[in-house]
């Protein structure tokens, strides 16, 4: 999500400077309109909210924390918590599902409390908390058990991706979803990989235009195919011959790191085949 800084810096002069310490400290700036908008949410979590938008901001090389930003933050945090939802063991989203997530929140007073504050302030927008479940409803939809969640308008764009790059296209996504700080796959992500990530002949199997540069990064990507990993676990030939094949060397190296960490928690020292098949969508 590219930022227009010009906008921006033009929308905090010619209104007052939005008086954040955390987010001074951080180098980050709020526009008038989303720190307003912050000002909705429960009094409660206000300051939380603050908190990670900045954490967010920072995170993403971004300056300015905009209304934009805002959505899109409060977009994955929907789907994480629809996410957590279905792990519960819920299907849908209803009002009575805060109930139940006391029953089985009982042995942490906290958090039972902050359900219940949560379920006053809605109480209190009744005209509103049936949208707020509804859009719910939507992320319920699509939400995973386990894994990244992708926003359904990211499923949609992929739709026309041919099965036999799919696999491999999904993967860079995440990657770099998750190099990015990101919590969801949107459309926005899948548009970067598709322009500065993917390589060439992923491209040209998808039907996309190749430009110089695609080219020019294959090339780069070639170059660094030779580059020996930091591989923190011993990797039997056949397993280390596999791994060397994934062309994106940052997208190699997470999943060196991700398959080396499910291993580890077995036990294991050695990462064999049958190891690398078991983990290797893991990342």
């Amino acid at each position: 999500m590219a930022e227009d800084y010009t906008a921006h810096e033009k929308e905090i002069e010619a209104s007052d400077r939005v008086d954040h310490p955390y987010a001074d400290e951080m180098g980050v700036e709020w526009t008038v309109e989303a720190w307003e908008r912050v000002k909705h949410a429960p009094e409660f979590v206000r300051p939380g909210i603050r908190k990670v938008m900045v954490q967010r901001a920072v995170k993403r090389g971004f300056k300015y924390i905009t209304s934009d930003f805002l959505t899109e933050i409060r977009n994955e945090s929907m789907m994480l918590v629809s996410k957590r939802v279905k792990q519960f063991g819920f299907e849908e989203l209803s009002m009575g599902a805060f109930d139940v997530a006391k029953q089985k929140m009982v042995e942490s007073p906290r958090k039972v409390e902050v359900i219940e504050e949560i379920q006053d302030f809605l109480a209190l927008r009744t005209e509103k908390k049936e949208d707020i479940v509804d859009k719910f409803k939507n992320y319920m939809e699509t939400a995973p058990t386990s894994g990244m969640p992708w926003s359904k308008e990211a499923i949609e764009k992929m739709e026309k991706v041919p099965p036999f790059v799919l696999g491999m296209a999904k993967q860079t996504i995440e990657g770099r979803a998750r190099q990015r700080g990101d919590k969801m796959i949107t459309p926005d992500i899948i548009e970067e990989v598709f322009n500065n990530v993917m390589p060439a002949s992923a491209k040209e199997a998808m039907g996309m235009e190749v430009t110089e540069e695609d080219k020019q990064r294959d090339v780069d990507y070639e170059a660094q195919q030779d580059e020996e990993p930091d591989f923190e676990l011993t990797w039997h030939d056949d397993a280390k011959a596999k791994v060397m094949k994934i062309p994106i060397p940052f997208i190699r190296e997470m999943a060196i790191k991700r398959i080396e960490s499910e291993v580890k928690k077995e036990n294991v020292t050695e990462v064999s085949m049958e190891m690398f098949d078991k983990y290797r969508f893991s990342f």
